[in-house]
């Protein structure tokens, strides 16, 4: 089989659009947020059906640990946008990315301060705390390095991208935060 190719036709060719991209990146969202809606929504369910458990977890959480940690993370929030819009994105991006990591160490701080009496807990609650953090905490992790490879060759669209994804793993938190440290 011999086909002719005009080569015209191929360098005046558009480039595909990026729709089909851009709807996977709103299925992802969507679907982290119903999985960490879940999980929250779980959370809440027992913290109603066993109020005593909750009041023994708050009192062996760290609020001033979590404060910190949000005020980290909407900081590097902070960068992420400015790199998505178009401010020194390489250096936003890794800024956005250390203050990521800086979350994770904090959390990690806190879970060493609160594993002994979760370990000593009975019931759901002390579960699912570590469970939700620690998801939230991989996922921050996962970001921070995708935040990374970015910044290292950055696109515009790209930038954009994991700007958004970063945006909602800083809302993710801000449902979190409420319901197990504030509520």
């Amino acid at each position: 089989m011999n086909a002719s190719v005009d080569r015209r036709s191929l360098s005046d060719a558009e480039p595909a659009p990026e729709g089909g991209m851009e709807f996977l990146l709103w299925i992802l969202i969507w679907s982290e947020l119903a999985v960490f809606g879940a999980l929250l929504g779980a959370f809440l369910l027992f913290s109603v059906l066993d109020p005593s458990s909750l009041a023994t977890l708050r009192l062996a959480l760290d609020l001033n640990l979590a404060g910190t940690a949000t005020a980290v993370l909407l900081t590097s929030g902070f960068f992420a946008a400015c790199a998505a819009f178009g401010r020194h994105p390489r250096r936003n991006l890794v800024l956005a990315a250390l203050g990521g990591i800086a979350f994770c160490g904090l959390k990690i701080a806190a879970f060493v301060y609160e594993l002994p009496a979760l370990a000593a807990m009975e019931g759901r609650l002390a579960e699912l705390y570590p469970l939700i953090v620690g998801f939230h905490l991989a996922h921050v992790l996962f970001v921070a390095g995708l935040l990374l490879l970015v910044a290292w060759r950055p696109v515009p669209r790209h930038v954009a991208t994991v700007a958004t994804v970063w945006h909602m793993i800083d809302l993710i938190w801000l449902l979190i935060l409420p319901v197990i440290y504030l509520g």
